[in-house]
């Protein structure tokens, strides 16, 4: 498991939001379930699996073409 810290959290919230995506649209792009993504972003859980880190790291660090 990995832990969740705040800048990561925060991170993914202003990327979401410039990108203007809802929930499901995220879901879609990072392979990662809506429900955890909404549990993570919305501060209920504080770790995930190491694969749904990955995935959110790697959309996070993705740039835009």
């Amino acid at each position: 498991m990995k832990a969740l810290t705040k800048n990561f959290v925060d991170a993914l919230i202003i990327k979401q939001a410039r990108e203007r995506l809802n929930f499901g649209q995220l879901a879609e792009q990072t392979g990662v379930n809506s429900v955890t993504i909404s549990r993570i972003i919305n501060r209920k859980v504080d770790t995930a699996q190491e694969r749904t880190f990955d995935k959110l790291n790697d959309w996070l660090l993705a740039e835009k073409v």
